[in-house]
């Protein structure tokens, strides 16, 4: 396949040196081919993240592991994923394929559901074979991701990116309510049955399965595009860059505000199920909700960012986030929980949202896709501690109704008090990213309590950028000739 190199210049296309981007050229024929294939991906991705993922937790209780022990394996894991996150920029770099890398960390993720599948069959309640699994799952996923990122960009064309990520993001979500709703109905029609362990197992088959058809929609696209890795910037680069900037605080606040709903947020699971008895059917539905809340207001969102700013909806947002685990203390009516994640959907949604905004405008791609990986890594490790916090503090109180109104009460205090602190440090002017960002967004996973792990397109908000200054170059222009 041919490869050009070329300089946009004042309109006109001219010959650059080598040092310029290089461009694949490929038939529009291999482009739809692999556009096609990374919507099975998305479509496999979606699946696996609402039959397994979800449940991870519901299944330690079904195996008999305690509720701060189950509440834990929905976070404790992502440690080991932050610290994979940390060395995935040096080892990617080292590869002779990222496409490679991406396949290959794939297949050890499904590979991750085999000891699941293993002890559902048996009935065994082993807390390290579900923790060490789960840690598996989370290191390989972020591995992952930290190259498919970079590969998609080179997979989709610029032109349509926002438009595809948009399409490709809303088969994710479809496929994944789809998975959660369709495991909650069958968890629910064996429960407090001998075969529930059974259901668990196909679960996790299906997840395994899954993954490997992601495995293989990767490893079939790209035909004629370049598979190395590009030159990766050094995460030790990041401090020099944000030392003494509002980016550094924003960071450093940003984490404090997600650790603080990690102090209640992964117990909540083990609270509906152990102590409310809502069932399998009334937990999808409820997880559901919080995802349905978000998809419909995030357009919405988007639209108010653009009408008064990115700083005013996240302080709103951070604000409204902070006092959710108290009004589990109204009451315990199922109508009420709803409500709740209603609540909860459209705040992390505009949290969220501002999130990505505020962090990831960075000068260039090398820098974006670091400053996610650092954010990444920080996310995982302030999330897995402040869970040991919380299981900490529910275990000493004897995990009964009250231990978790208490653990919920602490979480909001230390929400309220990062929220305060992030609002406080958040500058005054944020960057101003088209609403095509929220298309660009991807979920990484699915959190019952409302928050979730996204990520940017990072290659795609290079683009971005340079229309938005483009933009704000030709409003200078006007205002200077009208002067």
């Amino acid at each position: 396949m041919s490869r050009w190199c070329r300089r946009l210049h004042d309109g006109a296309h001219q010959r650059a040196p080598a040092s310029c981007y290089l461009i694949d050229v490929r038939l529009p024929g291999a482009v739809r081919r692999d556009l096609q294939l990374s919507l099975g991906d998305a479509a496999g991705y979606g699946v696996m993240a609402g039959v397994a993922e979800v449940y991870l937790p519901a299944f330690a209780l079904a195996i008999g592991l305690s509720p701060v022990t189950a509440g834990l394996v929905a976070a404790v894991p992502l440690l080991a994923g932050g610290m994979i996150q940390l060395l995935a920029p040096r080892a990617i770099a080292r590869v002779t394929s990222i496409r490679a890398w991406v396949v290959g960390t794939m297949v050890v993720q499904a590979l991750a559901f085999v000891p699941l599948i293993v002890v559902a069959m048996l009935g065994i309640a082993s807390t390290a074979i579900v923790f060490t699994a789960a840690s598996v799952y989370w290191a390989a996923g972020m591995a992952a991701s930290a190259a498919w990122n970079p590969w998609m960009a080179r997979v989709v064309p610029a032109r349509i990116r926002s438009k595809f990520f948009g399409r490709r993001q809303g088969l994710v979500q479809a496929t994944m309510l789809v998975g959660l709703v369709g495991a909650g109905a069958a968890l629910h029609a064996f429960a407090g049955t001998a075969n529930i362990h059974h259901v668990y197992a196909a679960m996790f088959g299906l997840a395994l399965i899954a993954r490997l058809i992601c495995a293989i929609m990767i490893a079939r696209q790209g035909r004629g595009l370049t598979v190395a890795p590009s030159k990766r910037m050094r995460l030790r680069s990041i401090p020099p860059k944000l030392r003494g900037t509002p980016r550094a605080s924003l960071l450093g606040y940003l984490i404090a505000a997600i650790a603080a709903a990690s102090i209640s947020g992964p117990f909540i699971t083990p609270y509906l199920l152990d102590q409310l008895r809502i069932g399998y059917a009334g937990y999808s539905v409820f997880t559901a909700t919080v995802v349905l809340a978000k998809i419909i207001a995030l357009p919405f969102l988007g639209r108010v960012i653009q009408r008064i700013g990115v700083r005013r909806v996240m302080t709103i947002c951070a604000l409204a986030i902070a006092p959710i685990p108290l009004l589990y203390m109204i009451s315990d009516a199922f109508v009420w929980l709803i409500v709740i994640q209603i609540i909860a959907g459209v705040a992390w949604g505009g949290f969220e949202l501002g999130l990505l905004m505020a962090l990831f405008d960075g000068e260039d791609d090398a820098e974006r896709t670091t400053m996610q990986v650092a954010f990444s890594a920080l996310q995982a490790i302030g999330t897995a501690g402040a869970s040991l916090v919380g299981g900490a503090l529910l275990g000493a109180l004897g995990s009964d109704h009250a231990a978790y109104l208490w653990v919920f009460a602490v979480s909001a205090a230390a929400r309220l008090a990062a929220a305060v602190l992030l609002v406080r440090e958040l500058p005054r002017v944020l960057a101003r990213i088209p609403m095509m960002m929220v298309a660009r967004a991807w979920t990484l996973a699915i959190r019952p309590w409302g928050g979730t792990i996204v990520r940017p397109i990072v290659e795609g908000i290079g683009w971005l950028r340079r229309d938005r200054d483009r933009d704000d170059d030709d409003v200078d222009d006007d205002d200077q000739s009208r002067r």
